[in-house]
């Protein structure tokens, strides 16, 4: 994929309708020739990343803490529970306290955003990490990861690739999966719900995210082998879609497919929905992990997309959407650019 060439990241795409894998990239890469030849001339394979990493399929196998893409997975748990639609509205004060200190809001030119009185759509539209900081200490820990759950989250993709290159997304504790027994007061509800504290990600998992909204709350099995053959060409078998979980009211779906529309503006053309993340990985001067999910298009969905960028100095609107785009551009043949 030559829109990932040279930099350090992954994208995946999926049919959402059926959970078939369109496109699956991990960068960097290798030539598998090198495995016998010169295995060792792939550990001296040169990238952006700190650890370049190649033999990792970061599509499926590689973690990376979400941002605000993960706004997407707290609104399904506020939608899903009724205490909260579209409309319910909110005072930004652009920021939320969180044990007596204050979470602000994503500086904007290096000043604090404060967006005063908003409603849900435009929260998410927005981004408002003080918005969703609220919103996760009112539903809780448990809440959240929960509606994460119902999209898969701690548990290995069903995919067919070993599983040894497949991991599970959710939070992560001294490298190993932690599922805590009582989140109200092992997990941070507040960076939890704008995808920071210690959760993380794949990129594939981020995609069924995607999917799951495209496809009326119902994500489906992801599968990379749509049939297989024998040498006559007679067909062996045939992959018949599935049901993977149900991931929320199909009112819950709609109303995010409108919410995340508004995230994506700008010229005519096919209805994009999706959610940019710009997540900090360290302290201050240190380089984020980008993300942008999406689908489209958004009335009719057929492409469900994820990209992540590693050691980025943008944020994901200008580093990683512009990869989805040109990968929805590419499996949407004969539409206006989106």
């Amino acid at each position: 994929m030559q829109q990932l060439a040279g930099k350090c990241g992954a994208a995946v795409a999926l049919d959402p309708r059926t959970g078939a894998v369109l496109t699956m990239a991990s960068r960097p890469t290798y030539n598998p020739n090198l495995v016998e030849s010169n295995f060792g001339a792939i550990s001296h394979i040169q990238s952006g990343c700190a650890a370049a990493a190649p033999l990792l399929n970061r599509a499926t196998d590689g973690l990376f803490t979400p941002g605000s893409s993960f706004k997407v997975v707290t609104a399904t748990a506020a939608l899903d529970s009724g205490h909260y639609t579209i409309d319910s509205r909110f005072d930004d004060k652009g920021y939320c306290i969180e044990y007596g200190k204050q979470v602000h809001n994503f500086a904007d030119q290096g000043n604090v955003e404060r967006f005063g009185s908003v409603d849900f759509l435009q929260a998410l539209e927005h981004s408002i990490n003080a918005v969703f900081c609220d919103i996760g200490k009112a539903l809780g820990a448990r809440s959240v990861l929960n509606a994460a759950k119902r999209y898969g989250f701690y548990k290995d993709p069903p995919l067919e690739t070993p599983s040894n290159e497949r991991s599970p997304s959710g939070l992560y504790f001294h490298g190993k999966l932690y599922d805590p027994t009582d989140p109200a007061t092992q997990v941070d509800p507040g960076r939890l719900a704008f995808g920071q504290e210690r959760m993380l990600a794949t990129p594939l998992q981020m995609a069924m995210v995607a999917a799951g909204v495209a496809n009326s709350g119902v994500v489906m099995r992801p599968y990379s082998v749509a049939r297989v053959t024998a040498p006559d060409g007679s067909l062996v078998a045939k992959t018949k879609p599935h049901k993977y979980k149900r991931a929320m009211k199909t009112s819950t779906a709609h109303a995010l497919n409108q919410m995340m529309q508004a995230v994506v503006t700008g010229g005519p053309g096919v209805k994009v929905a999706g959610k940019t993340g710009t997540a900090e990985t360290g302290g201050a001067g240190t380089l984020n992990t980008t993300w942008f999910i999406a689908f489209a298009p958004a009335d009719h969905p057929t492409v469900a997309v994820a990209v992540v960028l590693q050691n980025q100095t943008g944020a994901g609107g200008t580093t990683a959407a512009p990869i989805a785009k040109a990968i929805m551009e590419a499996l949407l043949p004969g539409r206006s650019n989106p």
